[in-house]
């Protein structure tokens, strides 16, 4: 059964998700936030690398092996839960011959040939011929599989001669060894489509599809394939419910850096002799503005003026933080550099929507004319945007560059048991 689990981390406002699609061998899964009273749905910003497949973007999994992603712009103090679907799609390179591109399919003995043609028709195919004296068998590449799952092998044949053809998947383990190999037996002479589903074996590691001319049929006979096509099913999961606690503070969130987030807190004390010794504080937001879209025009011998407008603009401000020390002064102006839109969430006993700025130019001032004394004022005038597009780049500690402070060498990683998909993608903890 797909799984996945959502685990709510408060200290860095976050929640981690691990997901587990390997009972249907996804390759990618859609993550969906969902708020528990509203029921409205939310995308999760995938990290690392993402697939789009019909305009949504996908998290890669290995043969639907756990991949974890990181939410790091949900709310806060507030109940949701996540839902995840794989779509059914093709897990061999080469289902179709388009072009003539046959590789990596080939036939079990040198002295029988397999040819890329186009019909008369324009559609294109792989021609298995018979040499007079081996039975026929051409093999396909293989294709990492989990035990249990279901793997349709689905095919498209046709032959001038009626020919018997068997088609079908062989199941190894990590060793090679085969552990099963399904058969399908049909009579081929038009080009039609056949289909069978088949469920891997325990200690299955790999699948590899075949198909095979019975016996021993004349020199020069052509099986065509059209299609060959290895897929797996489609799947989703729910989490349980989750909440995400505030902590009595607010956080300024990079969503493509979330390493470069930083917690803003509430209770400061501008004496350094006092604590809180380090931080970064809340200071002021200042008051709200909503531009216009309109404009009026005076019409002749008409008292009233005319209207066109369109939607007001969203809200601008200016942020006020102040930083406690040069580090802290440091982190904020790391998070401020590259520019993307910023996201800014606050208790809600606030009254403040979480919302994603812009940040125009920023103004940092000192308190004292002492340049020793370490308390910054950052003025940030912003204005209201949509969130950013693309993926993140991780979270601390799960970014790929974060691997050594976890593994110093490759062999170390080897030895953990991980390979360099799931280094890519995170799932190193």
């Amino acid at each position: 059964m797909s799984t996945i689990t959502a685990t709510a981390n408060n200290s860095k406002s976050q929640v981690r998700l691990d997901l587990d699609f390997s009972d249907i061998d996804a390759p990618y899964a859609y993550v969906l936030r969902v708020d528990a009273i509203t029921g409205q749905t939310t995308p999760v910003r995938g990290h690392g690398s993402s697939t789009t497949i019909a305009g949504l973007p996908y998290a890669p999994m290995q043969a639907g092996y756990k991949a974890v992603l990181y939410d790091t712009e949900m709310p806060l103090d507030q109940a949701f839960y996540y839902t995840a679907s794989a779509p059914s799609v093709t897990l061999n390179a080469t289902p179709t011959f388009t072009a003539g591109y046959e590789e990596p399919w080939y036939p079990a003995t040198s002295t029988v040939m397999a040819t890329p043609g186009v019909s008369t028709s324009g559609a294109y195919y792989l021609a298995l011929i018979a040499d007079g004296a081996a039975t026929p068998l051409l093999r396909g590449e293989n294709i990492p599989a989990t035990p249990a799952a279901v793997i349709n092998f689905t095919v498209r044949l046709s032959c001038a001669v009626s020919q018997s053809t068997t088609f079908g998947l062989i199941f190894r383990d990590s060793a090679g060894v085969v552990l099963s190999t399904t058969v399908t037996t049909v009579t081929v002479t038009t080009a039609t489509t056949y289909t069978t589903a088949q469920t891997a074996p325990a200690n299955t590691v790999e699948v590899q599809p075949y198909i095979q001319m019975n016996g021993t049929p004349a020199a020069g006979t052509s099986l065509l394939i059209y299609s060959a096509a290895v897929t797996n099913v489609a799947g989703s999961a729910t989490s349980g419910g989750v909440t995400v606690a505030s902590l009595s503070a607010c956080w300024l969130k990079d969503p493509l850096r979330p390493g470069n987030s930083v917690r803003i807190d509430f209770a400061f004390d501008p004496n350094p002799l006092c604590t809180p010794t380090e931080g970064i504080f809340f200071q002021s937001m200042d008051q709200e503005q909503y531009g216009a879209n309109a404009a009026t025009f005076n019409v002749n011998n008409q008292r009233q003026p005319i209207v066109t407008s369109k939607v007001r603009s969203s809200v601008t401000s200016t942020l006020v933080l102040v930083s406690r020390t040069f580090a802290d002064r440091d982190r904020l102006n790391v998070e401020l550099t590259p520019g993307s839109p910023l996201l800014f969430q606050v208790p809600a006993e606030y009254g403040v929507p979480q919302l994603y700025m812009s940040i125009g130019g920023t103004t940092v001032s000192r308190v004292l004319p002492d340049h020793r004394f370490p308390i910054r004022v950052f003025q940030l005038p912003y204005a209201s945007v949509a969130a950013p597009g693309g993926p993140m780049q991780g979270t601390v500690g799960a970014r790929w560059q974060d691997t050594c402070n976890q593994y110093a060498t490759w062999a170390a990683i080897s030895g953990a048991g991980f390979i360099w998909t799931q280094v890519l993608q995170g799932a190193i903890g």
